[in-house]
């Protein structure tokens, strides 16, 4: 009886400790959501505010105005990014599913995971979402600066030493590098699907090249990092063009600068079909989609 009653007791403590991590994991996600909204915030509105000084009186008057433009569109929203990273992350693992210590480290080529994770797994609709959302936001970043080069309207009309495309380029890369690798990891989930319900999914049993996978796609997630890496670099592969066309270029300059494009474009694309190869692979690795596990 006093067994009975000490596993029954122990059972409920767990709960409420897994009921206390899912509420504090949804506030961290909030946390994390509004951070990257702020950051979003700033990059916009300082190119905004940016845009409306750069015609006004040079006497030094917007000076401090423009200096407070130049730091919302510098380092501060990727600081920021960074802090909501580390929200969602944290917030989404707590919320979704748990952490624990490993009871029994993989034998792998770096054997050494002290925990591991499981989770929840994203319902497909939601992942469709937050790529919309990611096409969205990458795509505003990155489409304003490049219709600029070529009509020579808004941000190209802002003097030299005020110009930000540079600034919402690098952000926009990086949010659409995030995007490319969300759309991989749906592609990821859905091939393991198709996997699991072939019946190549079986535990215990081990699928060709299951070690190379388990530590190329499950441990390190190399597949989306690849994709993700492939995406920044598709577009900053359009930053040769900034200087090479519009009203005043001439065919020499697009000709120097396309064949640094087109290569920089061919890599991206090839990472990014190296990346999907190598997620619709994940099934190999012999692992639950929905978990993970420390590299230390």
């Amino acid at each position: 009886m006093t067994d009975g009653l000490t596993g029954e007791a122990l059972a409920a403590r767990q709960e409420r400790v897994a009921a206390s991590n899912r509420a504090f994991g949804k506030v961290l996600s909030i946390i994390g959501g509004v951070l990257a909204a702020v950051a979003f915030v700033l990059l916009v509105g300082g190119g905004l505010v940016m845009t409306a000084v750069a015609g006004g009186p040079d006497d030094g008057s917007l000076d401090s105005v423009r200096g407070l433009a130049a730091v919302a569109m510098g380092a501060t929203p990727g600081v920021i990014l960074l802090l909501a990273m580390c929200g969602l992350v944290a917030g989404e693992q707590l919320r979704r599913g748990a952490m624990k210590r490993n009871p029994v480290p993989p034998d792998t080529v770096l054997p050494s995971a002290s925990m591991v994770s499981r989770f929840r797994v994203l319902p497909i609709g939601w992942h469709v979402f937050w790529i919309v959302v990611g096409l969205v936001v990458s795509l505003l970043l990155v489409g304003l600066p490049v219709i600029s080069w070529f009509t020579g309207g808004w941000p190209a009309s802002v003097g030299d030493e005020n110009d930000f495309s540079r600034y919402w380029l690098i952000y926009g890369s990086i949010g659409f590098g995030v995007t490319v690798a969300a759309i991989v990891s749906l592609i990821k989930k859905l091939s393991y699907y198709r996997a699991q319900a072939a019946g190549k999914v079986q535990p215990g049993v081990d699928a060709p090249g299951r070690r190379f996978w388990r530590f190329f796609d499950y441990r390190w997630r190399f597949d989306l990092w690849l994709a993700g890496l492939g995406g920044v670099i598709l577009v900053l592969a359009l930053t040769p063009l900034s200087s090479a066309v519009g009203a005043t270029s001439s065919s020499s300059e697009v000709a120097d600068a396309l064949p640094w494009t087109i290569a920089f474009c061919a890599l991206g694309v090839v990472m990014i079909v190296a990346g999907i190869v190598c997620a619709t692979n994940f099934w190999r690795a012999g692992e639950e989609l929905g978990s993970g596990e420390s590299a230390a």
